[in-house]
């Protein structure tokens, strides 16, 4: 079957603009490798991790190198398979690098069984923002409803997950967004990013938070640590600023006694082993689905057109109800 079928993929040749070093190229499928799983792609999505890997900024530029094909997460079909678990048929999320493709070959490790009755759209958004957002708040921090959380990049889409795990889950949430009229979703307290967050909780419009969730880090990071009470912990998830945090931050957090840390999906994914991240997905689909936690779309390119895509993502950042999806035909 190998030898009948082409492979379409995007490459990265090199680190920087997407225009310059992404091509979509056809090519034939080898022979499929003992003990994986080859899955033919329904839909990817597009990350901000994803821009950062083909720009090549930070830990990306060391973990990422080209020549690669982009992408961290997809929802497919099992198309062939030499690991017994996994059947032809079978509709999986993708949880590894490279599924800006049409098939790819993957160890039976990163892929995690999926309804059929959930859309391509919402299960291909299953792993990144999902996965992390689920780990974060209940492995991590294991939020009850006597905390306070702060998080900023309130309007990304993993900070609308965090929104409405509020709600599931009971915590309390302040909720810092450069878009907080008609925020969609009933966090507690929804402010706008260019707030004085430190006065209004002096002033006791909005309760001290006990733990913060920093997505954006630099400046934006330090205005967390400020407003969060003694004795609090601050845990940054990423770096959207691209800015490190200034000497005073971590004077801040030495002098209120905060209990710093950083989380990246990979690593809590390498500490704790196969078998419990696997459960902890099981755990955050049932809760999803129970739940309702929505995982919107904003747009649709088919992967043909992945560099219009790439312009949208990029000249829209904040403004889309949802993620970008490249569908793969």
């Amino acid at each position: 079957m190998s030898d009948m079928l082409k492979n379409t993929r995007v490459i990265q040749q090199s680190f920087g603009q997407p225009k310059d070093v992404l091509s979509l190229v056809r090519l034939p499928l080898a022979p499929l490798e003992e003990g994986l799983v080859r899955v033919q792609i329904e839909a990817a999505n597009i990350n901000p991790s994803d821009l950062l890997s083909i720009y090549g900024v930070g830990q990306y530029k060391h973990c990422h190198q080209p020549p690669r094909t982009p992408g961290f997460e997809a929802v497919g079909r099992v198309q062939e398979s030499n690991c017994p678990k996994w059947k032809k048929g079978s509709r999986v999320v993708v949880a590894t690098g490279g599924t800006w493709q049409k098939y790819i070959d993957v160890s039976p490790d990163n892929l995690f069984g999926v309804p059929e009755f959930v859309t391509d759209g919402y299960a291909c958004q299953l792993y990144i923002n999902a996965l992390t957002a689920w780990v974060l708040t209940t492995k991590i921090a294991r939020l009850t409803a006597r905390d306070v959380v702060v998080i900023n990049a309130g309007s990304s889409a993993i900070g609308k997950i965090f929104a409405q795990l509020s709600a599931s889950l009971g915590y309390t949430l302040i909720v810092v967004t450069s878009q907080e009229r008609d925020y969609p979703y009933q966090a507690n307290h929804v402010i706008s990013s260019s707030d004085d967050l430190s006065y209004r909780i002096e002033k006791g419009e909005i309760p001290a938070p006990n733990v913060a969730f920093d997505a954006i880090g630099g400046v934006d990071g330090e205005r967390l640590a400020d407003c969060l009470c003694s004795k609090g912990r601050f845990i940054n998830y990423g770096t959207l600023s691209l800015s490190t945090y200034g000497t005073e931050f971590f004077k801040k957090v030495e002098h209120k006694n905060l209990s710093f840390s950083t989380f990246f999906l990979r690593y809590w994914e390498e500490k704790v082993g196969r078998a419990e991240r696997r459960n902890g997905f099981i755990e955050m689909l049932e809760h999803f689905l129970t739940h309702g936690i929505e995982l919107n779309v904003g747009r649709r390119y088919p992967l043909s057109q992945f560099q219009d895509a790439l312009k949208l993502v990029e000249s829209s950042a904040g403004k889309l109800n949802g993620k970008v999806i490249l569908s793969v035909e």
